[in-house]
């Protein structure tokens, strides 16, 4: 059954509440689920339902105003992490072999906490997964910007890596809804390489959040780095053998006690995320959405 305009909204404004934020006309316009509109047509719907409160242009629940003072203290977060993120971009033009390094997480969706990392997608040429994987780990090591153990504010935090054929992330969705999934594809930075192809991949997404535009294909022409020239031919291929063996099993060690889709360690997917809540922000979605009481926490 199609849903009605006023009902996609307040799924849309219910949605960015499960994280305790605010959002805006144009955002939820952007984000909203299941319906194409236009944003005048949105702003309509926003200003009659009556469990929709508004101050300073920003939208969320009655009775949930405090939200917006939060919400200035990650804009101001967000803009020093960036910062810090945009300044160390030059190691993954150090980096052989990779295609992509996009922002993902609290930092790219506008909400980081007061001692968050920068979390990383990064697309590696087929192949050379675990290469990349080695030498951006190490360069991440030498400039101070990757995070371990203690050390993590501000760091990178190289927990999900993918292979340039295995783009489609659809194959990891926890069941035929994964909203979450789809938020966090859509909500990716690109701060190195180009990311048309890998949202070209994921275009499943826009079953979520018809209004996204997904960018075009731009073919664009990149220098092999001194590395790639390098570890090109069999020497690479010797070298990915042996990283990989070792990177699996060292990956295997760690993934003891963790189940699920929390961690994936595979040829063209590696993936170590700890903890994966995807079903817990699928429940409180659905919560809060057919909640009777707007004020619910």
């Amino acid at each position: 059954m199609k849903k009605s305009l006023a009902e996609s909204a307040w799924q849309t404004v219910c949605w960015f509440d499960i994280f305790g934020q605010t959002v805006n006309v144009e955002e939820i316009h952007r984000f909203l689920f299941g319906t194409k509109a236009c944003v005048k047509d949105v702003e309509k719907v926003l200003e009659k339902d009556p469990r929709i409160g508004k101050s300073f242009g920003f939208y969320f629940p009655r009775g949930r105003n405090a939200l917006v003072l939060k919400r200035c203290a990650h804009h101001h977060r967000a803009e020093k992490l960036w910062r810090e993120a945009l300044r160390h971009r030059f190691i993954f033009r150090f980096t052989p072999f990779l295609k992509l390094a996009a922002v993902g997480n609290t930092l790219a969706m506008g909400w980081p906490e007061k001692n968050s990392d920068i979390d990383l997608l990064i697309i590696a040429k087929k192949g050379r997964l675990f290469t990349t994987r080695f030498f951006l780990t190490f360069f991440a090591q030498i400039f101070g910007m990757r995070r371990s153990g203690r050390k993590i504010t501000g760091r990178f935090c190289l927990s999900f890596f993918l292979a340039e054929n295995s783009l489609d992330l659809e194959k990891i969705k926890i069941g035929r809804e994964d909203p979450y999934l789809a938020f966090w594809i859509a909500t990716l930075v690109p701060i190195y390489g180009r990311g048309e192809e890998f949202f070209a991949a994921n275009g499943w997404i826009k079953k979520y959040f018809p209004n996204l535009k997904l960018p075009a294909i731009q073919k664009k022409f990149r220098q092999k780095t001194f590395l790639e020239r390098i570890l090109s031919g069999r020497s690479g291929d010797f070298l990915e053998r042996i990283l990989k063996k070792w990177q699996f099993s060292r990956a295997r060690r760690k993934r003891k006690n963790r189940g699920g889709n929390a961690v994936i360690i595979s040829e063209e997917i590696l993936k170590f995320h700890e903890t994966d809540r995807r079903k817990e922000f699928l429940k409180k979605w659905r919560e809060r959405v057919n909640s009777k009481s707007a004020t619910q926490k």
